[in-house]
Parts: C-alpha cells; sequence; structure tokens
C-alpha cells in the first residue's frame, strides 16, 4: 500500500465493518459459554442489585430533603431579615467576634415598659452602693469598698435591638461559657487579678441582659449574679 494513500469516509466505515465481523466471527458460540453459576455467587450478585436499587431511591431521597432543606433554610432567612418578631421567636441573642471585638446581636423589639427594678440579695462584704442611674431604659449601680478601694459596677437593659454591647478580648482573656440559676452567662476573665472581668447574665425569659464588671474573681462574681432578684415589676 503506498504511503500516501488517502482514504475517505467509505473506506474506513467499510475497514470498520471488516474488523467488528471478524471480532464477531472469533466469540465463541451461545451454546459454549453456557455456565451455571454457583448459589454462593448468585446470592451476592441479588444482594449488590438489591443494594443498588436502595442506594438509588435513598440518592432521590436525600436529594428531595436537601433542596427542601435549603428551600426551608433560605425562607426562614428571609423571614428572620425582615421580621424581628421572628427572629425573637427562633433566638433572642447572638455573640460574633467581629475584628477582635466580641459583639453581641439582639433580636427583641423594645417594650414599651419602663425597666423593672432589680436588686443584689448578696454583695461581698466590705462594699456598699454608692451610686445610682436609673432612667427606664438603663440600670446602674456602683458598689464600691473604701477600705480597699476596689468596686464593682452592676449594670441591665433590655435585650432590644438597639442595644450592642461589646467587649474587646486580649491576647490572654478567657472566655467561660456557663450558666447560673438556669440562665446563660458568658464570663469574661482577663489575664491579670488587677484588669476589669466581665460577667454576662442573659434572662431570655424578661428579655433582660445583666452585666458585672469588676476586679474581683469569679466566684465571688457568679455568687453576686445568683442573688440578682426582682425587686418591682415593670409599669
Amino acid at each position: 500500500m503506498p504511503n500516501d494513500a488517502i482514504f475517505d469516509d467509505n473506506d474506513l466505515k467499510a475497514a470498520a465493518q471488516l474488523v467488528a465481523g471478524s471480532m464477531l466471527d472469533s466469540l465463541p458460540s451461545r451454546a459454549e459459554c453456557e455456565h451455571e453459576f454457583s448459589d454462593d455467587f448468585t446470592a451476592k450478585m441479588d444482594k449488590l442489585l438489591h443494594w443498588q436499587k436502595r442506594r438509588r431511591v435513598w440518592h432521590t431521597v436525600m436529594r428531595y430533603a436537601a433542596v427542601l432543606v435549603i428551600t426551608a433554610t433560605l425562607a426562614l432567612g428571609a423571614v428572620m431579615a425582615a421580621s424581628p418578631t421572628a427572629r425573637a421567636a427562633v433566638l433572642k441573642w447572638a455573640r460574633e467576634l467581629v475584628e477582635g471585638n466580641m459583639v453581641y446581636h439582639f433580636y427583641t423589639e423594645a417594650p414599651e415598659e419602663t425597666l423593672p427594678l432589680y436588686g443584689l440579695g448578696w454583695i461581698p462584704e466590705g462594699f456598699e452602693e454608692t451610686d445610682v442611674f436609673n432612667n427606664g431604659v438603663a440600670y446602674k449601680a456602683i458598689y464600691t469598698n473604701a477600705e480597699t478601694g476596689k468596686g464593682f459596677v452592676f449594670e441591665y437593659y433590655y435585650m432590644d435591638d438597639g442595644a450592642v454591647p461589646m467587649v474587646i478580648p486580649e491576647d490572654d482573656i478567657n472566655l467561660e461559657k456557663a450558666k447560673i440559676n438556669d440562665k446563660p452567662v458568658d464570663f469574661y476573665q482577663a489575664p491579670k487579678d488587677e484588669d476589669t472581668n466581665i460577667l454576662f447574665i442573659f434572662d431570655e425569659e424578661s428579655n433582660i441582659c445583666f452585666t458585672i464588671s469588676a476586679s474581683i474573681d469569679r466566684d465571688t462574681m457568679f455568687k453576686i449574679a445568683e442573688h440578682i432578684y426582682l425587686a418591682e415589676a415593670k409599669k
């Protein structure tokens, strides 16, 4: 055959048919291919086919389930973004670390009533209340110890959309998540004893956030928080 031979499509098609025919002729007859597989092999194949069918069905179910979950999540996100009431029904507050600042987001509407009056049923020995600020929206009381010069601040406010307290964590600050009287709390402990520790108490039932700020030890701050009580209901 010359090296410069040129084949058109018809030549290639005819050659392919010849090759296919030759390969088919070389195969054994159907009778020669008869084979009886063992019961064990047949059982394994039946099991494999059964699981393959289940996988196809389960895969279809999971695809529809995934679509439903994504749809529900997107719908919930849209509703929460548009409605403070819907956000409050799902969660009332959340924390977020933003560029080194711990930001607390609140998702309840501010009530029309003024703040109820809360008090402390226990304070450390030697401390006394020296200053109080209360405008009906926020409450702050300062307690000091004249002998040691130490003090702490007790304050609270409604957890509404307009209130966003922030804590600036230092490199070695420690965040402890706990509960006091069945209420979630966040305790920020500073690395040095003379630095200020901060305790957040989230009263989700009353939609009020309490904070205690002090350069005193953790156990004492927790004990103060355990004795927060309602002194006068809101008006």
